[in-house]
């Protein structure tokens, strides 16, 4: 069954973002509509899919207390591998936009468009809430921490990266966070918009780096050696101690499964159009994309079932 969950999910991302890739290798899209759609997606879409999957969840004394652990850890995690993707992009020599895309895709996942239903189909709703609140830490590092190193990684300007930590995002996920703590709900007249809306982002992300790999070459794919330690660690070297550490605690097993798998997850494909916003390696980010999305379909089975032998 775990195997058929993360086959189906991975196939369906593949199959949206070959639609996009034949669409501008068949000249039905233009390789300009990828600028459209990523601000759509990062004005839009995205800051609505927080705002109504945040919002909507339901929080008891347990998952609460579980909530703050499975935080804090996915903070240490991603602090761990970044610092392993800093550390890679500084041995590979890698230019400064180039590198900043690489340590960002080392500790940041695709830890919502995958890893929700992946968390839903194997742990049911209390896995689904789990990865909700990693994905909360993902993306508030994202569009806070990782989104300032960016900006003044291609602009040379620290105030330039302050200035972009407010946006779209970091508001609806301030909201959405405020509206959980205080039990608030929209009215289903917005919340039901809002929400088909915000499911937008899925499709579009997978289309944008479609498009995106349309214009680019991928025949060097397989010299892309950085890239394929960003697989190697963070998507199962990593997760494995992890695995090896925290097994002997008594966690909650499902807070456990959703920790580890969220770590396990292919880069984050937002990061692709903020490096396409910000003049960072877009092109670099894409592939990563490409390569650790291909991958996953080898490396989660793999760290589940290794997962199963401890817990």
């Amino acid at each position: 069954m775990e195997m058929t969950v993360i086959t189906k999910q991975l196939g369906m991302l593949a199959i949206m973002m070959l639609l996009g890739f034949i669409g501008v290798k068949t000249k039905y899209l233009k390789p300009e509509l990828k600028d459209s759609i990523s601000k759509i997606i990062l004005n839009i879409t995205l800051p609505l899919l927080n705002l109504t999957a945040i919002s909507s969840q339901e929080l008891h004394t347990e998952m609460l207390v579980n909530a703050g652990i499975i935080a804090a850890l996915a903070v240490v995690a991603m602090a761990v591998m970044l610092l392993v993707g800093f550390l890679w992009a500084k041995i590979f020599r890698l230019k400064p936009a180039t590198m900043v895309m690489h340590s960002c895709m080392s500790a940041s996942g695709n830890v919502v468009f995958l890893g929700y239903p992946l968390a839903t189909a194997l742990f049911g709703p209390e896995g689904f809430f789990y990865a909700v609140v990693y994905a909360l830490v993902n993306e508030f590092l994202v569009w806070t921490l990782g989104l300032f190193v960016i900006t003044k990684t291609t602009t040379g300007n620290a105030k330039a990266g302050l200035k972009n930590l407010v946006n779209a995002n970091t508001i609806s996920l301030v909201v959405a966070v405020l509206m959980l703590i205080f039990k608030l709900r929209l009215p289903s007249v917005l919340h039901e918009p809002f929400a088909t809306v915000g499911s937008m982002t899925t499709s579009l992300s997978m289309l944008f780096i479609g498009i995106t790999l349309a214009t680019i070459n991928l025949k060097g794919l397989y010299k892309r050696f950085s890239i394929f330690t960003v697989v190697l660690f963070k998507m199962i070297l990593i997760p494995f101690a992890v695995i090896a550490l925290l097994s002997p605690l008594p966690l909650n097993k499902i807070l456990f499964g959703v920790l580890v798998l969220q770590m396990a997850m292919p880069g984050q494909s937002v990061l692709t159009i903020i490096a396409n916003e910000y003049n960072a390696d877009y092109q670099y980010a894409t592939e990563c994309i490409f390569i650790t999305t291909v991958c996953c379909l080898a490396t989660l089975p793999l760290v589940y079932w290794f997962m199963s032998l401890f817990v």
